[in-house]
Protein backbone atom coordinates (compact mmCIF):
# COMPACT_ATOMS: atom_id res chain seq x y z
CA UNK A 1 0.00 0.00 0.00
CA UNK A 2 1.60 3.01 -0.74
CA UNK A 3 1.80 5.78 1.81
CA UNK A 4 0.77 9.82 1.95
CA UNK A 5 4.85 10.47 2.30
CA UNK A 6 6.07 8.31 -0.63
CA UNK A 7 3.56 9.61 -3.12
CA UNK A 8 4.65 13.10 -1.85
CA UNK A 9 8.52 11.91 -2.26
CA UNK A 10 7.68 10.78 -5.56
CA UNK A 11 6.36 14.03 -6.48
CA UNK A 12 9.61 15.83 -4.83
CA UNK A 13 11.81 13.51 -6.98
CA UNK A 14 9.32 13.83 -10.06
CA UNK A 15 9.55 18.02 -9.36
CA UNK A 16 13.38 18.34 -9.15
CA UNK A 17 14.14 15.18 -12.14
CA UNK A 18 12.13 17.02 -14.48
CA UNK A 19 13.51 20.67 -13.63
CA UNK A 20 17.03 19.38 -14.41
CA UNK A 21 15.64 17.86 -17.43
CA UNK A 22 14.22 21.01 -19.06
CA UNK A 23 17.01 22.96 -17.97
CA UNK A 24 19.12 20.55 -20.46
CA UNK A 25 16.96 20.82 -22.89
CA UNK A 26 16.93 24.76 -22.72
CA UNK A 27 20.66 23.99 -22.50
CA UNK A 28 20.87 22.08 -25.95
CA UNK A 29 18.53 25.25 -27.26
CA UNK A 30 20.42 27.67 -26.33
CA UNK A 31 24.06 25.39 -27.83
CA UNK A 32 22.23 25.53 -30.65
CA UNK A 33 21.47 28.99 -31.47
CA UNK A 34 25.20 29.83 -30.04
CA UNK A 35 23.74 31.66 -26.96
CA UNK A 36 26.91 29.92 -25.19
CA UNK A 37 26.46 31.99 -21.52
CA UNK A 38 22.92 30.77 -21.34
CA UNK A 39 23.34 27.52 -22.23
CA UNK A 40 26.07 26.96 -19.05
CA UNK A 41 23.67 28.81 -16.76
CA UNK A 42 20.75 26.55 -17.61
CA UNK A 43 23.31 23.61 -17.39
CA UNK A 44 24.43 24.62 -14.03
CA UNK A 45 20.68 24.67 -13.19
CA UNK A 46 20.45 21.19 -14.21
CA UNK A 47 23.23 20.47 -12.51
CA UNK A 48 21.45 21.80 -8.86
CA UNK A 49 18.28 20.36 -9.87
CA UNK A 50 19.74 16.55 -10.53
CA UNK A 51 21.63 17.52 -7.07
CA UNK A 52 18.56 18.12 -5.46
CA UNK A 53 16.32 15.42 -6.71
CA UNK A 54 19.69 12.71 -5.43
CA UNK A 55 18.90 14.36 -2.10
CA UNK A 56 15.07 13.44 -1.90
CA UNK A 57 16.17 9.99 -3.22
CA UNK A 58 18.32 9.41 -0.86
CA UNK A 59 15.71 10.93 2.21
CA UNK A 60 13.18 8.69 0.68
CA UNK A 61 15.18 5.40 0.81
CA UNK A 62 14.18 5.28 4.37
CA UNK A 63 10.44 5.52 3.56
CA UNK A 64 10.91 1.85 1.14
CA UNK A 65 10.19 2.03 -2.93
CA UNK A 66 8.08 4.77 -4.27
CA UNK A 67 5.45 4.55 -6.25
CA UNK A 68 5.86 5.24 -10.18
CA UNK A 69 3.20 7.23 -10.95
CA UNK A 70 1.83 7.48 -14.61
CA UNK A 71 2.16 11.16 -15.93
CA UNK A 72 -1.71 11.82 -15.12
CA UNK A 73 -1.46 10.74 -11.97
CA UNK A 74 0.48 13.40 -10.61
CA UNK A 75 -1.19 15.92 -8.72
CA UNK A 76 0.43 19.26 -9.68
CA UNK A 77 -1.31 23.09 -9.76
CA UNK A 78 0.33 23.42 -13.24
CA UNK A 79 0.44 21.70 -16.58
CA UNK A 80 3.77 19.89 -15.70
CA UNK A 81 6.03 19.83 -12.63
CA UNK A 82 6.22 23.18 -10.97
CA UNK A 83 9.72 23.51 -11.66
CA UNK A 84 10.13 22.65 -14.91
CA UNK A 85 8.96 26.25 -16.28
CA UNK A 86 7.26 26.61 -19.42
CA UNK A 87 9.73 26.67 -23.07
CA UNK A 88 7.45 29.72 -23.92
CA UNK A 89 9.09 31.60 -21.28
CA UNK A 90 12.39 31.45 -23.50
CA UNK A 91 13.61 32.50 -26.42
CA UNK A 92 17.18 31.96 -28.26
CA UNK A 93 18.49 34.92 -27.71
CA UNK A 94 17.54 35.26 -23.92
CA UNK A 95 20.44 36.76 -21.60
CA UNK A 96 21.46 35.17 -18.45
CA UNK A 97 19.28 38.10 -16.86
CA UNK A 98 16.02 36.42 -18.53
CA UNK A 99 17.68 33.17 -17.72
CA UNK A 100 17.92 33.80 -13.85
CA UNK A 101 14.28 35.35 -13.97
CA UNK A 102 13.00 32.08 -15.67
CA UNK A 103 14.91 30.27 -12.94
CA UNK A 104 13.85 32.31 -10.17
CA UNK A 105 9.59 31.18 -11.42
CA UNK A 106 10.48 28.03 -11.48
CA UNK A 107 11.98 27.50 -7.97
CA UNK A 108 9.70 30.08 -6.38
CA UNK A 109 6.50 27.56 -7.55
CA UNK A 110 8.34 24.99 -6.01
CA UNK A 111 8.44 26.62 -2.99
CA UNK A 112 4.86 27.48 -3.47
CA UNK A 113 4.51 23.18 -3.87
CA UNK A 114 6.34 22.30 -0.65
CA UNK A 115 4.84 24.99 1.64
CA UNK A 116 0.94 23.91 0.20
CA UNK A 117 2.08 20.46 0.96
CA UNK A 118 3.10 21.23 4.42
CA UNK A 119 0.14 23.39 5.10
CA UNK A 120 -2.57 21.19 3.64
CA UNK A 121 -1.13 17.86 4.41
CA UNK A 122 -2.81 15.59 7.43
CA UNK A 123 -0.19 13.61 7.80
CA UNK A 124 2.51 15.16 10.10
CA UNK A 125 5.92 13.49 8.21
CA UNK A 126 4.43 14.89 4.77
CA UNK A 127 3.82 18.35 6.69
CA UNK A 128 7.83 17.93 8.23
CA UNK A 129 9.13 17.13 4.75
CA UNK A 130 7.31 19.79 2.66
CA UNK A 131 8.15 22.82 5.60
CA UNK A 132 11.89 21.45 5.00
CA UNK A 133 11.62 20.94 1.52
CA UNK A 134 10.19 24.77 0.89
CA UNK A 135 12.91 26.24 3.40
CA UNK A 136 15.28 24.65 0.61
CA UNK A 137 13.20 26.24 -2.47
CA UNK A 138 13.19 29.40 -0.01
CA UNK A 139 17.26 29.33 0.09
CA UNK A 140 17.18 28.43 -3.96
CA UNK A 141 14.94 31.48 -4.40
CA UNK A 142 17.11 34.27 -2.18
CA UNK A 143 19.84 33.07 -3.97
CA UNK A 144 18.49 33.48 -7.96
CA UNK A 145 17.82 36.88 -6.64
CA UNK A 146 20.98 38.14 -5.31
CA UNK A 147 22.26 36.68 -8.92
CA UNK A 148 19.97 38.74 -10.54
CA UNK A 149 20.66 41.87 -8.58
CA UNK A 150 24.16 41.42 -10.24
CA UNK A 151 23.55 40.66 -13.28
CA UNK A 152 23.58 42.92 -16.17
CA UNK A 153 20.03 43.75 -17.71
CA UNK A 154 19.58 43.45 -21.38
CA UNK A 155 19.17 46.25 -23.17
CA UNK A 156 15.60 46.82 -24.79
CA UNK A 157 16.66 45.71 -28.34
CA UNK A 158 17.59 42.23 -27.26
CA UNK A 159 15.77 40.39 -28.85
CA UNK A 160 16.80 41.83 -32.26
CA UNK A 161 18.21 39.43 -34.74
CA UNK A 162 20.47 41.22 -37.00
CA UNK A 163 20.61 38.09 -39.16
CA UNK A 164 16.99 36.06 -38.52
CA UNK A 165 16.70 32.85 -40.70
CA UNK A 166 15.17 33.00 -43.91
CA UNK A 167 13.09 29.96 -44.21
CA UNK A 168 10.31 28.95 -46.11
CA UNK A 169 8.06 26.46 -46.08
Amino acid sequence: MTTTVALFLAHAVALETEAGDRYEELADVMDVHNNQEVAALFRQMAEFSRLHAGQVRERAAEFGPLPRLKSWEYRWNTPEPPEAGDFLGTHYLMTPFHALQFALANERRGWEFYNNSAKESSDPEVRRLGAEFAGEEAEHVETLERWIERTPRPDGDWAEDPDPAQVVD
